[in-house]
């Protein structure tokens, strides 16, 4: 199996087209690098993209410093231990699809 024949979603972006930890808040950034220590750089890439599709204000990084800056908690949206869950969440969704993905070819 090629690359191009996977679906669009578990290729890899264009270098430039992924998200990246340095477009989130710091607090944040330090949770997602935590969060996918364990997995490869494509697999990192699709987890960055789906939170970021799940989270779109999240990767705009100067209103997340300042919603950082004004309501004390990263990004404002969740306290950390909700990002923490939030991340789990979508970490075991991606391992359900990448397993999905494999026992189809």
């Amino acid at each position: 199996m090629e690359v191009q024949d996977l679906p669009e979603k578990f290729r890899p972006s264009p270098p430039g087209g992924a998200p990246a930890t340095e477009d989130v808040p710091r607090p944040l950034a330090g949770l997602i690098r935590e969060a996918t220590s364990g997995l490869t750089g494509p697999e990192r890439e699709v987890f960055l993209r789906r939170l970021k599709e799940e989270h779109p204000g999240l990767f705009s990084r100067k209103s997340g410093e300042e919603r950082h800056q004004l309501s004390g908690e990263p990004a404002g949206e969740f306290s950390e231990e909700e990002w923490r869950e939030e991340f789990t969440r979508l970490l075991k969704e991606e391992a359900n699809r990448f397993m999905a993905a494999a026992a189809g070819l």
